[in-house]
């Protein structure tokens, strides 16, 4: 027979795991930290408002590329944080966004790989982590599908400081996929956090082309600069 202060012990973990499984503690927002998150939303209401979500297809000469949101003042703050402050959780929060509004659009049903753009291994170890991988990540918390893998072998210079044309330069031969034969006949969602010219993108979906795979873009935010 347990002493009375064993006992005490042993009632207090269980009834707090009741307590919490009757009433569990609120998921505060990944973004603001401060707002609660209402079921199936990855964010608070006032965040998700303020992102403002709204998937539009891109117009690009080749291939098909959709962007989520807009590179406005709050996810630009949002996306900053992601890549120069190594916020991991906000970053799967909002491939939980983006699975969100693609997993309705038609062109996406037959998707068979996610595709994340790859960082080179210096710029990894300098970020501690892929934005884009979190992005998948976070996606397939909601829209699960198998993930083709891709390596940067080229360090390049950042993109945002470059021209146009200097971008595609900068980009010409800088990816090799992890397994070539994998993407032949098969449809390939490439994922990737903001789209500007394009540069990035292309080179990976002329990579996969080249290889027979049926390329695809989808991009948490879209900016015209």
């Amino acid at each position: 027979m347990f002493k009375s202060g064993t006992g005490r012990r042993w009632v207090k973990p269980w009834f707090q795991s009741l307590w919490e499984l009757v009433y569990p503690s609120p998921e505060y927002c990944p973004f603001c930290h401060t707002g609660t998150v209402p079921e199936g939303l990855p964010g608070c209401r006032a965040c998700i408002a303020r992102i403002n979500p709204s998937m539009h297809q891109l117009r690009l000469p080749r291939y098909q590329g959709f962007a989520v949101g807009y590179y406005h003042d709050y996810l630009q703050h949002l996306l900053y944080q992601i890549k120069y402050l190594n916020q991991y959780r906000p970053a799967v929060a909002l491939g939980r966004l983006m699975a969100l509004a693609a997993k309705e659009q038609p062109e996406f049903q037959a998707v068979d790989y996610f595709l994340p753009v790859p960082l080179h291994h210096e710029r990894l170890l300098m970020r501690g982590f892929n934005q884009t991988e979190a992005l998948v990540e976070g996606m397939n918390q909601v829209w699960p599908h198998r993930v083709c893998r891709a390596a940067r072998h080229k360090p390049t210079a950042f993109q945002s400081g470059l021209p146009p044309k200097e971008r595609i330069k900068n980009l010409r031969q800088a990816f090799m996929l992890a397994d070539p034969a994998v993407v032949k006949g098969k449809k390939l969602l490439i994922i990737d956090d903001i789209f500007t010219t394009g540069a990035t993108f292309y080179s990976l979906a002329d990579l996969v082309h080249r290889y027979q795979g049926v390329p695809m873009g989808l991009f948490l935010a879209h900016s015209d600069s």
